[in-house]
């Protein structure tokens, strides 16, 4: 089957065109800071099974504020430089953290961590 002179017919026109439509083909969305946290912390905000009054913040590390805590286990004086040694070391290599040295248990420190969703701990 081939196309024949008696199939195509060829016209000129001139057409004057005063409106012309475009449609983008870029999509130009609009992202304030609030949908963005909001977004974060839709998708980041966690609740313990069976105990609706545990919560939690599972941030990633990357956009977590502190990247790790520092939990001591003991309150006994000669462990206070070794606290602050390694304090100062994490601080070195900027390592955004937070020590932690009240008197509460640990899991209790370690569930005030995770609720400022600090994601990594050194006890």
């Amino acid at each position: 089957c081939s196309i024949t002179k008696e199939m195509i017919k060829i016209k000129r026109e001139r057409k004057t065109v005063h409106v012309e439509e475009i449609v983008p083909s870029v999509i130009e969305p609009s992202f304030g800071i609030g949908r963005i946290m909001y977004a974060i912390f839709e998708h980041n905000f966690k609740v313990r099974e069976g105990d609706e009054q545990r919560t939690y913040l599972s941030l990633p590390p990357v956009i977590a504020p502190y990247k790790c805590s520092v939990l001591p286990l003991s309150q006994n004086a000669d462990f206070k430089p070794f606290v602050d040694k390694l304090s100062e070391e994490l601080t070195l290599f900027d390592v955004s953290h937070k020590v932690d040295e009240s008197s509460g248990s640990i899991g209790r420190r370690y569930a005030r961590t995770d609720q400022i969703a600090i994601p990594y701990g050194i006890t």
